[in-house]
This record gives C-alpha cells, sequence and structure tokens, in this order.
C-alpha cells in the first residue's frame, strides 16, 4: 500500500490531515508537512525526505500538494529525478479533501488518478446555484 503525504504552504497539510481524520479515523502511513513563512528550503527539503521515508513501506508514496508550481510542490518534484525516487512518488497538486479522502479509502486497490482527480473537482460547486438560491 502507498503512503500518503500531504504537503503545503502554512498549516494546510495538517489541518487537511485532521479533517481526514475525522471521517477516517487514524490512518497508517499518513504524513503532514508544511512549509512554513521563512523557513530554510534545504531544512524543508530534509523534513520531506524524511517524511516520505516515514510513509514508505516499499510501495511508494503518493504526495499530495496544496499549488501546483508552488514552493512545496517544486520541492518534492526535484526529488523525481533522483534515481532513489523514481518511479516511486506521485505528485498531485490542488489537493482538496474529496481527492484525499478518496485516495485514502481506495489505496489499497488500483485507482486510476484521472477519477480520483475528478472527484475533487466534482467536490467544488456553487451550493447557492445548486440550491436555487
Amino acid at each position: 500500500m502507498k503512503g500518503i503525504l500531504l504537503v503545503s504552504h502554512g498549516g494546510l497539510a495538517e489541518g487537511m490531515r485532521e479533517s481526514l481524520e475525522l471521517f477516517s479515523g487514524k490512518l497508517e502511513q499518513l504524513a503532514a508537512l508544511s512549509l512554513s513563512a521563512g523557513q530554510d528550503i534545504s531544512e524543508f527539503n530534509e523534513q520531506l525526505v524524511q517524511k516520505i521515508a516515514s510513509v514508505d513501506s516499499g510501495d511508494g508514496v503518493v504526495v499530495f500538494c496544496d499549488l501546483a508550481f508552488g514552493t512545496p510542490a517544486n520541492v518534492v518534484a526535484r526529488l523525481l529525478t533522483a534515481p532513489k525516487y523514481k518511479g516511486k512518488l506521485q505528485i498531485v497538486t490542488g489537493m482538496n479533501l474529496p481527492m484525499v479522502l478518496e485516495y485514502s479509502q481506495l489505496r489499497a486497490e488500483t485507482i486510476d488518478f484521472n477519477d480520483m482527480i475528478k472527484v475533487g473537482k466534482d467536490g467544488i460547486i456553487n451550493l447557492n446555484e445548486s440550491l436555487n438560491l
């Protein structure tokens, strides 16, 4: 089973983990890492490598990031070229709770990442319009 790492700016990743665990209870191989304002990038990279190792049981890790091309996602993406991580990391950006919840519930099965991303997109609605208000 692949590990899950939530990565973000500020405390979003930790908040996402807490929200996810409200629905799912304590999950195995789940960690969160947030980049703090003013944090040294090399320090963040070291923490990232440690978090990946902590959730990887050998099957790899899916890393959910808050923003495409934001600093946290860029730091993760740099790891993709390292031989140690070749074929071991899957990075998904624009994380939201429906997407992460879907993956966490189905990760023991074969998942189509495009279907999972669609769940995330489908969770974004104008509720006023849907309720005709």
